[in-house]
């Protein structure tokens, strides 16, 4: 890259807004035609056989950031993933993030535990953020590093954890490589710095269309696997692109995409009329989150969706360089995202809520003996953790809470799956500094309201959740419970009126036991 030049010196410190403050927003995207680049095909690419000295599978890991499952139609701005991962792999239908906010949830995809076991259930202060994660001791027990230790060769590009730019220099155990941003202008995808490898590395702005993020973690990406394929020891790869968190603008080349003028599609739940049904936080905001809705939803939605070519694109450039490396049938595909997004649901914009629009995420795996395919059983972000470790031959560690999905890939039915899970969200701290509002960018456009603390219970069939579980200055709870056989939009809450209270009494004391067992699990008993 031209527009680049040494890092000199740490991140400035920033006033963070208020929980119930509204900023401004705006985003300028570069009017250049979409060219895409020349090397990406949609069409599913044959393999090419290379010997090996080492059989083990290599793995690619891709991370989308804030990509919902239910709302936004991704599909159709990812043609190349669709048809080179999804249509070839397996699509697991019921997958979740059970804390639905970027640190917490990429701290259990790598360690395969609930945020209570890692410590970390918000973005930042002391039960959040990178800071707690390291102090916690995760580091050493994360898949990384366990693959590291068992002969993997392992890298990451992009984004790692939420508060990683208060020490920048720092790279985590577990990894033969690393391109990590260490600022959050990350997030815009323009005036970055990159730890590379130790040495700080700043990316320009919008002058030079190569600065743009998504396609510099796809440049590492495929730099990484073409020297990796050189030698026969098997890889990890993990591309982190912010796509298509805020305010993250689509790539020059897409500014005039097929979404480029959308309206944010509009569910059952969209700006819900009445939420007196609503815990007191959301009935209380009401006004100044629809307003908010109104004000930001289309341009944040056009933005996401446009974001999404370029991740797109950087899915078909890894995929060919697999192909043409010899390295494309012994390799694992995998592509989710850390949590989803309300998107006005429920007057909601962000993630962070216990609803099926934060919860939900994408997931699916493409890769040797498997399948295309659906698969429906309850799976979430703890089970990739001992997936990764047991597709590659390594021991999987008893402290694990979830499962290994590996049966399920190659189409075994186990004798037994969990039929729950448990879901949480730490309080924010004062004025929201520990939670959504930590993602806030420097002189760029972004919008917080954020969410007290949670914990929740999702069945096959309901959602129960208790507020301010986990504060540590509680308040009086508030319940919530949905059918979501017969309400799956959360429209009524069961649990509003004396009279639901009492039909549904009995449930609610299963359900409220069930939570107990959950919210203090560790390895074995979260798998019960």
């Amino acid at each position: 890259m031209s527009a680049r030049h040494r890092y000199l010196g740490r991140r400035a410190r920033f006033g963070i807004a208020g929980v119930l403050g509204v900023i401004a927003m705006a985003a300028v995207i570069i009017p250049v035609v979409r060219t895409g680049p020349s090397s990406t095909s949609s069409t599913p690419l044959a393999a090419v056989n290379v010997a090996k000295s080492d059989s083990r599978p290599n793995f690619v890991f891709i991370l989308a950031d804030d990509l919902d499952a239910t709302t936004s139609p991704y599909w159709e701005a990812m043609p190349h993933t669709a048809a080179l991962i999804r249509d070839s792999g397996l699509t697991f239908t019921n997958s979740f993030a059970p804390t639905p906010i970027c640190c917490p949830a990429r701290g259990t995809i790598l360690t395969g535990k609930y945020g209570h076991n890692t410590g970390v259930l918000t973005n930042s202060g002391d039960v959040g953020g990178w800071a707690t994660f390291a102090a916690n001791g995760n580091e050493e027990k994360t898949f990384a590093k366990y693959l590291h230790d068992a002969g993997y060769r392992t890298g990451l590009a992009g984004k790692y954890m939420n508060g990683i730019e208060n020490e920048p220099e720092h790279i985590p155990a577990g990894w033969s490589e690393w391109y990590g941003s260490v600022n959050n202008n990350f997030y815009t995808g323009y005036n970055y710095t990159l730890n590379e490898n130790g040495t700080m590395v700043q990316y320009g702005g919008p002058d030079n269309p190569a600065n743009y993020s998504t396609d510099v973690v796809a440049a590492k990406s495929t730099d990484f696997i073409r020297r990796a394929a050189t030698d026969g020891t098997p890889f990890f790869w993990y591309a982190a692109s912010t796509a298509p968190h805020l305010p993250l603008p689509p790539a020059p080349r897409d500014a005039h995409n097929p979404f480029a003028s959308a309206t944010a599609p509009h569910s059952p739940n969209f700006l819900e009329p009445d939420v007196s049904d609503k815990p007191w936080w959301l009935s209380s905001s009401a006004t100044e989150r629809s307003a908010q809705v109104l004000a930001t939803n289309n341009w944040d939605y056009q933005n996401r969706m446009g974001s999404l070519y370029a991740l797109d694109d950087m899915v078909a450039n890894i995929v060919t360089t697999l192909r043409d490396t010899g390295k494309l049938d012994n390799t694992y595909l995998v592509f989710t995202s850390d949590n989803g997004y309300n998107l006005g649901s429920h007057r909601l914009v962000q993630k962070m809520a216990p609803y099926e629009e934060s919860l939900r995420v994408p997931l699916v795996v493409a890769g040797p003996g498997i399948k295309a395919g659906t698969d429906s059983h309850m799976v979430a972000q703890i089970d990739l953790a001992p997936t990764f470790l047991e597709l590659a031959g390594a021991a999987v560690p008893a402290d694990v809470d979830g499962q290994s999905l590996a049966g399920l890939l190659h189409g075994q039915q186990p004798a037994s799956w969990r039929t729950d899970l448990l879901g949480q969200y730490a309080g924010p701290g004062q004025d929201g500094q520990d939670g959504i509002a930590a993602e806030q960018v420097t002189n760029a456009t972004a919008h917080y309201l954020d969410l007290p603390p949670w914990t929740g219970l999702r069945t096959d069939r309901y959602l129960y959740v208790r507020w301010y579980d986990v504060d540590r200055a509680p308040k009086v709870h508030e319940y919530e419970l949905y059918d979501l056989a017969a309400d799956p939009y959360e429209l009524t809450n069961l649990l509003a009126t004396p009279a639901g209270k009492a039909q549904n009494a009995a449930l609610v004391a299963a359900l409220d036991a069930r939570l107990n067992q959950l919210a203090t699990c560790a390895g074995a008993s979260c798998r019960t």
